[in-house]
């Protein structure tokens, strides 16, 4: 079906294991059951209210010349986002603005159990069973629905995920040397030059 197709399967895989409140408790998180908007409330959401802004952040990944996805695993987060709001009162896309600068996610943690979850575990069924079945075309015909991306997202939405999008995070690593008798730990700047001289600075100790 292909790696996008895959990488969908794989996330919806962990949007339906991650109400599993067992495993929470396994990590002392408590039991969301009793108190959904305590710690292991706060997970669950953080869970899904994550993959529904990655959905939206996709967006700069999809090239409107093209019409076609630059990262399966970004195509994939879309594709969630539209289950989360096929999902009847669960997710909403809301803004005050035409140009959609002020667009917030609103998702009801009370109805994760009942409403996003379920939606989910269809949309993965479906998936499962057209890649069991070597149904091709039925896969392929379900995966772009979900991964069309209307005017609405490409000519409204798409131009404020970039105007707001921030540069990629670079991750410098420190380097620790002898100062007389103490070890003291040199950090760097989160630049390409600070990374380029972390890897300096590492060769040079």
């Amino acid at each position: 079906m292909g790696p996008s197709y895959e990488e969908c399967r794989a996330e919806s895989v962990a949007m339906s294991l991650c109400p599993d409140y067992g495993i929470l408790e396994i990590f002392g998180f408590g039991n969301g059951k009793q108190d959904i908007n305590g710690e292991a409330g706060d997970v669950l959401y953080v869970c899904y209210l994550s993959m529904a802004r990655a959905g939206i952040a996709a967006l700069q990944y999809w090239d409107p010349n093209s019409r076609k996805w630059g990262q399966p695993h970004m195509q994939a987060r879309f594709a969630i986002l539209k289950v989360f709001l096929e999902a009847s009162d669960f997710c909403e896309l809301k803004s005050t603005k035409d140009d959609l600068s002020d667009l917030t996610i609103h998702l009801d943690r009370s109805k994760i159990e009942t409403h996003g979850r379920p939606a989910v575990n269809t949309f993965l069924q479906k998936l499962q069973i057209y890649k069991a079945t070597a149904d091709f075309e039925a896969g392929k015909k379900l995966y772009e629905d979900y991964t069309n991306v209307n005017d609405w997202y490409a000519t409204k939405l798409r131009p404020q995920v970039l105007a707001q999008s921030k540069p990629r995070k670079v991750f410098v690593q420190a380097n620790t040397f002898m100062e007389a008798d103490k070890v003291v730990l040199k950090e760097y700047e989160a630049t390409p030059e600070g990374m380029i001289q972390s890897f300096v600075d590492r060769d040079y100790i």
